[in-house]
C-alpha cells in the first residue's frame, strides 16, 4: 500500500494543484481580487498538494535539509540573483517570440507574465503576494518537495526537465509555456547545486520582482513612448546578465563547488515520471483547460 502511495501521490498532487489554481483563479476574478483573497488562493493551491506530497515521501530527511536556512557557498548568492534576472528577461523574449508566431503582436506580454491579477493592488501588496508569497509557496512545493521525491527514483537531468514541464503546465497556457519551462529548469538546477530550496525562492522572487517593476514602469511611462525602447533595453539587460551568470557559473564549476549530476537513463527516466497515473490526470486537465479556453 505504501509503495502505491509513493508511486501515485506525486502526480496526483500536481493534478490537485492545477485544479486548485484554476478554481481559485476563477473565484478571485469573480470576487474582484484583492490582496487577501489572492494570498489565500496562492497559499491553498500549493499548501494542500504539498501536504499530500510530504505524506508520500519515504524519507523526509532530505526535504528537511533543503528547507533549512544555511550559509550559501561563495559565489552562489551572486549566481542566484544574476540567474533570476537572466531567466526573467529571457522568458519574456521567449513569450514575445511565441506571441509573434501566434499572430498576437499587439498583445501586452507583461500583463500575462504573472498569473496573479495585479490591477488594483498597491505596490506593497504586489511585493508581498506576487513576489514573496508566490515564490516561497511554489518553490517549497515544486523544487523543495516534488523535485526531492523524484530524485529518489530517477536521475538529475530527467528531474530538471520534468520540473520545467510541471511548472509550465501549472501556468495553464501554451502562450506562456516556454518562459516558465525555462524558469522551472533553472530553479530546479539552483536547488540541486546548492542543496537548498532558498536560492530557488530568491531567484523566483527576483524574476517576479522584475515583472512587477516592468508592469509599473510601462504603466507609469506609457504616454512617453517607453514601448519604443522596451525591447532594446531588455536585450541589453539580457546580454549583460547572461554574461555575468555564465561567468559566475564557470567560476563555481572550476572550483568544484557544483556537484555532478546523478546518472540518468535519459528519456526513459523522464517517461517513468510522466507515466504516473496522477501525472496523466494532470496532463488531461491541462489539455481540457486549453480546449475550454479556446472554445469559450
Amino acid at each position: 500500500m505504501k509503495n502505491n502511495k509513493i508511486a501515485l501521490l506525486p502526480g496526483l498532487s500536481l493534478f490537485l494543484c492545477f485544479c486548485l489554481l484554476t478554481g481559485t483563479g476563477k473565484l478571485v476574478s469573480r470576487f474582484g481580487g484583492g490582496a487577501p483573497l489572492l494570498a489565500l488562493a496562492e497559499f491553498v493551491s500549493f499548501a494542500l498538494p504539498l501536504v499530500m506530497l510530504v505524506f508520500s515521501m519515504r524519507d523526509q530527511k532530505k526535504l528537511r535539509k533543503r528547507l533549512q536556512s544555511r550559509r550559501l557557498r561563495k559565489g552562489m548568492l551572486g549566481l542566484t540573483v544574476r540567474l533570476g534576472v537572466t531567466v526573467a528577461v529571457l522568458s519574456l523574449f521567449l513569450n514575445l517570440l511565441i506571441y509573434h508566431l501566434a499572430g498576437l503582436v499587439g498583445a501586452d506580454l507583461t500583463a500575462i507574465a504573472l498569473d496573479a491579477p495585479q490591477s488594483g493592488l498597491s505596490m506593497g501588496a504586489r511585493f508581498a503576494v506576487v513576489v514573496v508569497l508566490s515564490a516561497v509557496m511554489e518553490e517549497v512545493y515544486l523544487r523543495g518537495a516534488l523535485f526531492t521525491v523524484h530524485e529518489e527514483s530517477v536521475g538529475t537531468s530527467a528531474c530538471l526537465i520534468f520540473s520545467g514541464l510541471a511548472f509550465a503546465m501549472l501556468h495553464g497556457s501554451l502562450l506562456n509555456f516556454a518562459g516558465p519551462f525555462l524558469a522551472g529548469i533553472a530553479y530546479a538546477y539552483l536547488t540541486y547545486v546548492s542543496g537548498s530550496v532558498w536560492p530557488a525562492v530568491l531567484a523566483h522572487g527576483v524574476n517576479n520582482l522584475y515583472y512587477v517593476f516592468v508592469l509599473w514602469i510601462t504603466d507609469t511611462y506609457a504616454a512617453f513612448g517607453i514601448w519604443s525602447y522596451f525591447a532594446a533595453i531588455n536585450a541589453l539587460v539580457l546580454l549583460l546578465f547572461l554574461y555575468l551568470t555564465l561567468r559566475e557559473l564557470e567560476t563555481l564549476l572550476t572550483r568544484g563547488c557544483i556537484p555532478h549530476f546523478e546518472k540518468s537513463a535519459g528519456l526513459y527516466d523522464l517517461w517513468l515520471l510522466v507515466r504516473n497515473p496522477g501525472m496523466l490526470a494532470f496532463v488531461l486537465a491541462f489539455a481540457a483547460k486549453l480546449i475550454m479556453d479556446r472554445v469559450l
